[in-house]
């Protein structure tokens, strides 16, 4: 299955062994998300949870 990431638009193929599969194929309309954008999200939330550090 062809799907496209939500975020960067990057065109993937996808087998019956991966972990969205099946909900993809059940909602055609559901949001995919790559695995670059998917850590890339979770490092800029790490990232802004971190205090400040004083000037």
């Amino acid at each position: 299955m062809k799907v496209r990431c939500s975020l960067c638009g990057a065109e993937q193929e996808i087998t019956k062994i991966h972990k969205d599969y099946q909900r993809l194929a059940r909602e055609p309309e559901a949001v995919y998300i790559c695995n670059y954008c998917s850590r890339r999200v979770q490092y800029q939330a790490k990232e802004t949870q971190k205090p400040q550090r004083p000037i």
